[in-house]
């Protein structure tokens, strides 16, 4: 009777370490690399449109015909935050950052905001979609001709 006793109370305390380490470890898999985001974009000009994020590993963000490049911040602790500016040569420059929630988060949301040499500011919210490219009517340059991060 002791050691069943003794043996369940170490089970117990195993399947808690256990725990706690798959507790502790899901902000690590909370890169963006290689991933796809489905967002809602307001505008400080009083726009709101859609828009798709796409990280891949080689660290450039692509999004309605721009590209950026993209880091992560806080290495040491996670991999949730991240940070992206637009490459000099575009007409108007674009610098965002956001934060992730991992892929153990049943919602896997993204959020953040981004600001453009025009002044404009931006929120931005979504979620993760499945696959590893943007669907076809994100790859559009924006809506009517241009790129509403670019106004």
């Amino acid at each position: 009777m002791l050691v069943k006793i003794i043996q369940s109370k170490w089970g117990l305390v195993l399947t808690c370490l256990l725990g706690q380490i798959m507790l502790f470890a899901a902000p690590v898999q909370a890169g963006v690399e290689g991933k796809i985001y489905d967002l809602k974009v307001k505008s400080s000009q009083g726009e709101d449109f859609t828009a798709c994020f796409e990280f891949d590993f080689n660290g450039s963000l692509r999004f309605l015909g721009q590209e950026a490049t993209y880091s992560r911040t806080n290495l040491g602790k996670d991999q949730r935050n991240w940070q992206a500016v637009t490459q000099p040569f575009s007409e108007v420059s674009i610098a965002l950052n956001g934060e992730v929630r991992g892929d153990f988060v049943p919602d896997r949301k993204i959020s953040g905001n981004a600001i453009n040499s025009n002044g404009t500011t931006f929120t931005f919210s979504g979620t993760r979609l499945s696959g590893t490219t943007c669907p076809q009517e994100f790859r559009i340059q924006g809506v009517n001709g241009g790129n509403p991060f670019s106004r």
